[in-house]
């Protein structure tokens, strides 16, 4: 049975978890209705300085939802609650200079941000975890989005992936530059990549992409991967990006985050 997977995830904190994977249980279900032995997989992306994925690796239970780890797998812990099971697989968020950022999917290592994107990508590519570069909004755009396609270029479909974003406005649909490199047979990973303010985390789960073969609960990231670097072409997307409203209030609220809280939090 085909698995839903969120391919690009933060809680933000230790307190947003629990009512993280409420949504996520939710949302998953309505993708896929037949799975509760596995309801889904979330790829995590933690940024510089947060522990989530650790202070639950540790084992823990939180509002019901009950953490272990998954032997063989120190990147990978399951979240059970009520007979569900939904996978965690830690990563990183590399945040380099520009703007722009690299995803190291499958991971538990740190990475300096700050770097140009092609030691970014170099260094992650270098540890053995799954290099994405994600879209964001208003950062593939002129030098920038020149610099994107550029590093593409240098790598090659085999060597990074491409991420879609579950935050852009629905109307403007799939960006150009991630269109086109699917054409040219990069894979494209959808995930939500949910703001950390307001109740936008609601929205994990609902945007991402199907497998076409089962993951195993024993393996998840190992199975996962390997079909994802054995598979010719992305995977199917499922969601919707965000409508106009949604779209305006996380912009505003990015904003005022980034000015005023992000320096108290």
């Amino acid at each position: 049975m085909r698995v839903p997977v969120d391919g690009h995830v933060h809680f933000h904190n230790i307190r947003r978890v629990a009512a993280t994977l409420d949504a996520a249980a939710s949302n998953f279900a309505a993708v896929s209705p037949g799975n509760r032995a596995l309801r889904g997989v979330l790829l995590l992306t933690q940024a510089s300085g947060e522990r989530v994925f650790e202070q639950l690796a540790g084992g823990t239970v939180r509002e019901g939802w009950r953490f272990e780890g998954v032997a063989g797998e120190p990147e990978t812990v399951l979240a059970r609650k009520n007979g569900v099971a939904i996978a965690i697989v830690c990563g990183r968020q590399v945040r380099s200079r520009n703007g722009l950022e690299v995803l190291a999917l499958g991971t538990c290592r740190n990475f300096p941000d700050g770097r140009e994107i092609e030691q970014a990508l170099a260094d992650v590519r270098g540890s053995g975890a799954m290099p994405v570069i994600p879209w964001g909004f208003g950062k593939w755009l002129g030098a920038r989005g020149t610099r994107v396609r550029t590093v593409l270029d240098a790598n090659g479909e085999s060597a990074v992936s491409v991420g879609d974003n579950g935050g852009r406005l629905a109307v403007w649909g799939v960006p150009a530059l991630v269109r086109d490199s699917a054409r040219r047979g990069f894979r494209v990973v959808p995930g939500t990549d949910p703001f950390p303010f307001g109740d936008d985390y609601r929205r994990v789960g609902a945007f991402g992409f199907l497998t076409e073969v089962d993951v195993d609960p024993s393996t998840p990231w190992r199975s996962l991967r390997a079909w994802l670097e054995s598979s010719p072409r992305s995977p199917q997307s499922f969601g919707a990006a965000c409508g106009p409203v949604r779209f305006f209030v996380n912009q505003v609220g990015m904003q005022f985050y980034n000015r005023f809280l992000r320096k108290v939090g």
